[in-house]
């Protein structure tokens, strides 16, 4: 009886699922079933139950399971305090981050990096959260940063800012009258159905947020253009031609300045979450749990900074390890 096949059992009984399974262990399908039907030949009996909605558990592989993943964690304890009395995390670590923070998060990502893990190469992605819910689901990245996420229990997720958005309107007397609108000091949802708005196109995380709160106050969005990229937005919106909804952390040069403006939401439930995500892996290498390990600090400094302006933050004081070193750098 191998490891690996108490692996590809325990991960086939977790999903119900051979392909999800696979997908998990980044292994063949055929592959996966060849170690599952080793371990049934090993103890004489069936262990899953096929049929067209995956497998379930047989009696036996019941008791297999109950035993099998307390063993697994056993060796898996036992290799990290052998590996890691000299090992050091390497290896390719593939990272998605949204526009509205990858610029700002990935230098710091990628510096730590190099100074804390010069074996570790870092992949960066920047994608929106539909691109980059693909690219978890695919097995294309090992680490992403999202906001909104809506994934199911393959995915591991760990909340880390809420951030209020606001309705984005031309900071110019003379680009603001080019809308032909009349701007509240607050802005209710009623107020969408009138105001000239620059939207991405659902499923954008913020799209999918607007028209559910549109939704649940009977209010259709006043959407004149779509725009997936919030650089070519705020452009548009300084030029008169309509207002957005984003948060003011991507914004704070264009605010300060006074090209653009920001109106407060009366409703607390424009707000947009943004999530540390992770396919869930029996295994997770040292690398993966590196870098995860410095996105948490590197956020918590940006925290600290104030980046993320009235926002909420999630990470709980003992999460990042060295947190409090790294915001003094």
């Amino acid at each position: 009886m191998l490891i690996d096949d108490l692996h590809a059992f325990v991960s086939v009984a977790r999903t119900r699922s051979f392909s999800a399974a696979a997908i998990r262990l980044r292994v063949a399908q055929s592959s996966l079933s060849k170690r599952v039907s080793r371990l049934e030949q090993h103890f004489g009996t069936a262990l899953f139950l096929r049929h067209g909605r995956g497998v379930s558990l047989t009696a036996a592989g019941t008791v297999l399971l109950a035993n099998a993943e307390g063993l697994l964690r056993e060796v898996e304890r036992i290799e990290a305090d052998v590996r890691g009395i000299n090992a050091e995390p390497e290896g390719l670590v593939r990272i998605a981050m949204p526009p509205a923070t990858g610029p700002v998060l990935a230098p710091m990502v990628l510096e730590r990096c190099v100074v804390e893990y010069p074996k570790i190469v870092p992949q960066i992605r920047e994608g929106t959260s539909d691109a980059i819910h693909q690219w978890l689901s695919s097995g294309e990245v090992d680490v992403a940063m999202m906001y909104n996420p809506e994934l199911g229990p393959a995915m591991e997720v760990q909340p880390l800012v809420t951030e209020p958005l606001f309705l984005i309107m031309p900071g110019t007397p003379r680009a603001r009258a080019l809308t032909r609108a009349e701007f509240p000091e607050a802005c209710a949802v009623e107020d969408l159905a009138r105001l000239p708005l620059i939207l991405p196109r659902s499923p954008h995380s913020i799209r999918v947020l607007v028209d559910r709160l549109c939704a649940g106050h009977n209010v259709h969005p006043n959407v004149v253009f779509e725009s997936d990229s919030i650089r070519s937005t705020k452009g548009i919106v300084e030029r008169g031609l309509g207002c957005t909804i984003f948060s003011r952390s991507f914004l704070v040069q264009e605010l300060s300045t006074g090209r653009l403006a920001a109106v407060p939401f009366k409703s607390a439930l424009a707000a947009w979450q943004l999530c540390l995500v992770m396919p869930r892996r029996d295994q997770v290498s040292m690398a993966i749990r590196a870098v995860r390990r410095v996105i948490l600090e590197q956020a918590t400094r940006l925290y600290q900074e104030r980046f993320w302006q009235d926002a909420r933050f999630h990470i709980a004081a003992d999460e990042p390890s060295s947190a409090q070193s790294s915001s003094r750098d």
